[in-house]
């Protein structure tokens, strides 16, 4: 089939484009940059919570520091994922670091046990599954954005 060639009529005229206002009307914002944002603030508590150190290692990680969901949001639905107490500091990237210790060797380092990562039964609320802090020994994450330290483990079990 022969392709022939497109012509137009008039020529375009310079200078006019497509028709633009002075001020466009404002988006209502999405149900996902809410939940972004609500977000972006648990993280940043989480940060202070937990002075931008690693939880695992103790390192200081700025405020680059990667905020770990124990529980991840896929397992056990990203609503209930999004509260303070599921949120640890780490040092790395998922892929790197104790981030990706805990993320992708949670068995060979024993994380449930240590309560970087919580079952992926959604039932168990995070705030009372205790972590191992490097600073602090055992200690609980308080829906309040602090730490409970544990003084007696053998209590808790």
């Amino acid at each position: 089939m022969k392709r022939t060639e497109l012509k137009r009529k008039a020529p375009m005229p310079r200078g006019k484009g497509f028709k633009t206002t002075a001020n466009p009307p404002k988006r209502k914002a999405s149900k996902q940059a809410k939940s972004n944002a609500g977000l972006e603030a648990l993280k940043a508590q989480a940060r202070r919570r937990d002075g931008s150190t690693c939880v695992r290692c103790g390192v200081v990680v700025g405020s680059g520091g990667n905020v770990h969901h124990r529980r991840n949001r896929g397992m056990g639905g990203s609503r209930a994922a999004n509260v303070i107490a599921n949120l640890v500091t780490l040092c790395g990237t998922p892929t790197s670091g104790c981030h990706g210790d805990v993320t992708l060797r949670p068995a060979a380092i024993d994380a449930e046990r240590f309560g970087w990562v919580l079952p992926t039964n959604g039932t168990i609320d995070p705030a009372t599954v205790p972590v191992l802090v490097a600073w602090l020994g055992w200690a609980y994450p308080l829906r309040d954005g602090s730490w409970q330290v544990i003084d007696d483990m053998r209590a808790v079990a």
